[in-house]
């Protein structure tokens, strides 16, 4: 597809998903019927769904993948069959297992499609992850409100089912490790982290310190989470391999999609990068003192709602403060964003404009990627600046898609911190 089609075809999935999201959530009878009967309706729509999608857009369609698993994932996954080292003898931003994982997907069929599978079949994990540790801590309405919003995500449709991203793994370890916690296997719990470090890449770091600052006896969960990434980065370590390549090889990067680019070009500013990381950290900081603050002497149930909506503002403040980040990584907690579209506590009209909102940001978000990289070639927020203040029409759309989306951003990130900093919020 060209790069103005597959903007359309975004745009209408994440119009016609969002309507069916608002309808399921309005609906209801989907929130009186027994938890089995949900639970069943729930997990055949989702499988059909993504793998009907999947089945009709490359194999009867035949549409050609697109993005990062063409463009990387496969073509590191030959090298590695070839017998080159990650680090060493290619470039790789990704975790030093994750050429072996997508290597051994391509020999058993070898087409990019064997790796965008292996990522659709593994969300089909995550929903039945959430919904059995859910129950244990979260308001039955709430949980329900947050799988059907899940269920008709057009951020979940276009970057797992679509592009084949494989940050929905990350998310399916976690949610694991967040059921290992409840069922006191917390050693357990930090290995399934370690492993989507070693396995995927760097990011699920981001949520360590938020584990840490919930579970209790933290220091089993980060025995767990050490032995395994000891073991992968390690070995690589030792076969003289530089094992900190993906963080040299991300650092200088700039992308759309966040605070400091809508802010250099708007003002015809360059942010320094020290200033932008350091706002991140702090923000960071922030985050994790209140998820310890939250979790602190608490029930188990407080805990995890903490740990819940510490990971899910981690991962929009990562967003909406990086210099270098996109719309995808909201995969890696999808579903605890999802949470925050609803509350137990509101009017149904006041939860139907919220849901609202967030199908609408959704919209945008798998919308603004595709706009700045296929319709703008991913200028720089400097020839952004120049051309916005020559008047182009099709530039101020992308201000105004940018806008939105850092709103939608900033909206989110304070409700995860609203139930993080008012303890009244975090315990319903």
């Amino acid at each position: 597809m060209t790069g103005q089609q597959t903007l359309f075809f975004r745009v209408a999935l994440g119009l016609a998903a969002g309507a069916v999201s608002v309808l399921l959530v309005s609906l209801p009878r989907l929130q009186t019927i027994s938890n089995r009967r949900f639970d069943r309706l729930l997990f055949t729509s989702f499988a059909g769904s993504r793998l009907g999608i999947f089945g009709l857009v490359f194999l009867a369609l035949r549409i050609a993948p697109r993005g990062d698993v063409q463009a990387y994932y496969m073509q590191q996954a030959e090298w590695v069959l070839r017998g080159l080292l990650p680090y060493r003898d290619f470039v790789s931003s990704y975790a030093p297992l994750h050429p072996y994982l997508d290597a051994g997907l391509i020999s058993l069929w070898h087409t990019p499609l064997a790796i965008m599978l292996f990522s659709v079949l593994a969300e089909l994990l995550l929903l039945p992850l959430w919904m059995r540790a859910g129950r244990e801590f979260l308001p039955e309405g709430n949980l329900r409100g947050a799988a059907l919003l899940y269920l008709a995500s057009p951020i979940s449709l276009q970057f797992v089912t679509i592009d084949g991203q494989d940050n929905v793994v990350i998310a399916v370890l976690i949610a694991f490790a967040l059921l290992l916690v409840l069922r006191s296997h917390v050693a357990a719990a930090g290995a399934a982290l370690g492993a989507s470090v070693s396995a995927i890449k760097f990011l699920p770091l981001l949520y360590a310190p938020v584990f840490l600052a919930a579970v209790p006896r933290r220091w089993r969960l980060l025995l767990g989470a050490v032995l395994v990434c000891g073991a992968a980065y390690g070995g690589f370590a030792l076969l003289h391999a530089p094992i900190l390549t993906p963080l040299s090889a991300e650092g200088g990067l700039r992308t759309a999609g966040n605070l400091p680019y809508v802010i250099e070009t708007i003002f015809g500013v360059t942010l320094p990068a020290r200033l932008t990381d350091g706002c991140l950290l702090l923000v960071l900081l922030g985050i994790f003192a209140a998820a310890g603050r939250a979790a602190y002497r608490a029930e188990m149930d407080v805990r995890m709602r903490a740990l819940t909506s510490g990971m899910a503002a981690a991962t929009l403040a990562l967003l909406v403060l990086s210099k270098k980040s996109w719309p995808p990584y909201l995969v890696l907690a999808l579903f605890p964003v999802c949470l925050l579209a609803r509350e137990e506590f509101l009017s149904r009209l006041r939860n139907r404009l919220r849901v609202a909102g967030f199908a609408l940001f959704s919209l945008v978000a798998v919308a603004e990627h595709s706009y700045w990289s296929s319709i703008f070639a991913q200028f720089s927020s400097a020839e952004f600046h120049a051309r916005l203040s020559s008047g182009h029409a099709g530039v101020r759309v992308l201000l105004a898609v940018e806008l939105l989306l850092v709103a939608g951003y900033l909206w989110l990130l304070w409700e995860a911190m609203r139930r993080l900093l008012f303890r009244k919020s975090v315990a319903t």
